[in-house]
């Protein structure tokens, strides 16, 4: 009888060890399903980051290249007023205009202008006509 009682013991534990085990098998098969699906993941987060470094660097070589544009434009256009300023202090009759309008906003009439800038009287009244300020 201890014999039988024995053999059912076995048989019994047999029973939870193998259920056990097969608990446990059916866990480990769910973790790996959940590894390979982080995995993906993990690749697809990956590819993502490596498009968006690229598109970073394309920005930034963008941004280099136009910045050299701009700094080149800002000397062209730091030349051309140099070279605008200078032609406007050498040309005698440039500063005649420029004495003509200041006094055209200073309110000097047709006949003053054509004497102190010495400028014919139709392009004194152009001036005046087209630089006087409006009254309000």
């Amino acid at each position: 009888m201890i014999e039988l009682i024995l053999a059912a013991a076995a048989a019994a534990v047999s029973l939870v060890a193998l259920l056990y085990a097969w608990t446990c098998h059916r866990r480990i098969k769910g973790v790996e399903r959940k590894q390979d699906a982080l995995s993906l993941l993990l690749k697809e987060a990956e590819r993502q980051r490596e498009g968006l470094r690229r598109e970073l660097n394309e920005l930034r070589s963008g941004a280099l290249g136009v910045g050299r544009k701009v700094k080149g434009l800002e000397e062209q256009l730091a030349h051309t007023q140099a070279r605008q300023d200078e032609m406007s202090h050498n040309d005698p009759d440039a500063r005649l205009y420029s004495r003509a309008m200041k006094m055209v906003e200073l309110g000097a009439g047709v006949e003053e202008i054509v004497k102190e800038c010495e400028i014919p009287m139709a392009e004194a009244q152009l001036l005046v006509t087209l630089h006087k300020a409006p009254k309000s």
